[in-house]
């Protein structure tokens, strides 16, 4: 008796899953066009699978637009995107586009594993929230997923519903972001401000992250941007993430390796271990809080080495405080600061390093300054608090103390 063919079976399997309206299997450009156009206008399918190791080169965006949760299971496959879509530059060399390689228009859950997106003409992987969405938060969910050698985003979750990315308009929902064994790389190369990994989160709803054993190096803009306009936090937990060699795209205008902007009412909560921040061409971490909202960081066992200007910079603007807990963290050979806090307007700062390296860097190894207006003659707020424990401070181009202003040191 003949043994079924390999192909056989997936055609098998795939009239099979498609029976059971749950799931459907590709392999080719042809299969994938149709599983997404399938899950679109079938709410019983939930999964498509992937051939193992499929090669899978797009002439044409894959779009999903159910309302349904959706699972991709890579199983290895690649996609390939360099002939899908396209954009053209404004003015200032900016990308204007509506195309990725795969579009994810809904507010449903999207879940992709072991999936590898290469070359796209584009974006690698999009999430389009509709203005309109109501419900739980978006949730997107990253398992060993590589985006590589995007022209603009690798991945991008956006929930800003102004094509030129201005404004507060968007939907009433979060975004949860949960990154695990991923790797995003060489994306951003093809136009000015485009990065390895961005979330847009406007109107109400907050940003949720939690990245883990994650590679985040070389994109062209920043490596990962969590960019959070009207009311809502930034909430964001790494371990063990590379954010390094990220910025270098547009000259004029460097990048960094992790920034985070929240502006309007809302908080930023960092918690972030086990990071190496190396050689990027603006800022390590930029963390930017405008509005009312305090900054809320704990960084532990982190390395920055060689980034052009700050290695770690958090700035507070308006009504909050920043209260900062740094241990065994390591600072070297910045282009400005090594670590930097400042506090402009009503607030206070709240810090305590323990067990840190500032070595080398081109001014300050560490700067920590409250003010209620820059520059101001008295000061009229109560002082801010600076505990150091073990804090080795040396080779720094303004001295080896720590400048401060209206801290009080323990």
């Amino acid at each position: 008796m003949n043994k079924p063919s390999l192909l056989s079976l997936l055609i098998a399997a795939s009239f099979s899953s498609q029976a059971f309206a749950d799931s459907v299997v590709v392999y080719d450009e042809s299969s994938l066009q149709d599983a997404f156009q399938q899950a679109s206008y079938n709410p019983d399918i939930d999964e498509i699978i992937f051939k193992r190791n499929s090669h899978i080169s797009l002439s044409a965006p894959a779009i999903y637009s159910g309302e349904q949760s959706i699972t991709l299971i890579g199983r290895g496959s690649t996609i390939d995107g360099s002939a899908a879509g396209s954009f053209v530059l404004d003015a200032d060399l900016t990308a204007i586009t509506e195309d990725a390689t795969l579009i994810f228009e809904t507010a449903a859950e999207v879940k992709i594993k072991n999936l590898k997106v290469i070359n796209s003409a584009t974006r690698g992987i999009v999430v389009n929230v509709p203005s309109d969405a109501s419900g739980d938060d978006i949730s997107v969910n990253l398992d060993r997923v590589t985006i590589s050698n995007s022209a603009l985003f690798g991945l991008h979750v956006d929930d800003n519903a102004d094509a030129f990315d201005d404004g507060t308009s968007g939907s009433m929902l979060g975004i949860e972001l949960k990154l695990t064994r991923c790797t995003f790389e060489y994306n951003g190369t093809g136009a000015i401000d485009f990065d390895g990994v961005r979330v847009d989160e406007r109107s109400l709803g907050d940003i949720y992250a939690f990245i883990s054993n994650t590679t985040i190096d070389n994109n062209g803009g920043d490596g990962i941007e969590l960019d959070e306009a009207g009311d809502g936090n930034v909430e964001v937990y790494m371990n063990r993430v590379s954010l390094n060699d990220n910025g270098f795209y547009n000259e004029e205008d460097l990048d960094d390796g992790f920034d985070i902007d929240e502006a309007d009412d809302g908080d930023i909560q960092a918690h972030l271990t086990n990071l190496v921040v190396n050689n990027n061409m603006d800022e390590g971490l930029d963390f930017d809080e405008a509005g009312n909202g305090d900054i809320e960081a704990k960084f532990k066992r982190i390395t920055a080495l060689n980034n052009n200007d700050e290695a770690i910079k958090l700035d507070e603007e308006d009504a909050g405080d920043i209260e900062a807990k740094l241990t065994r963290v390591n600072v070297e050979q910045s282009g400005d600061d090594g670590i930097q806090f400042t506090e402009l307007g009503e607030g206070k700062i709240e810090t305590v390093l323990k067990s840190v390296r500032a070595l080398d860097n081109n001014k300050y190894g560490i700067k920590i300054e409250q003010w209620v207006v820059e520059d101001e003659a008295e000061h009229a707020e109560e002082a801010g608090s600076l505990t150091l424990k073990r804090v080795e401070l040396a080779g720094n181009g303004n001295g080896d103390e720590v400048k401060t202003n209206n801290i009080e040191m323990d």
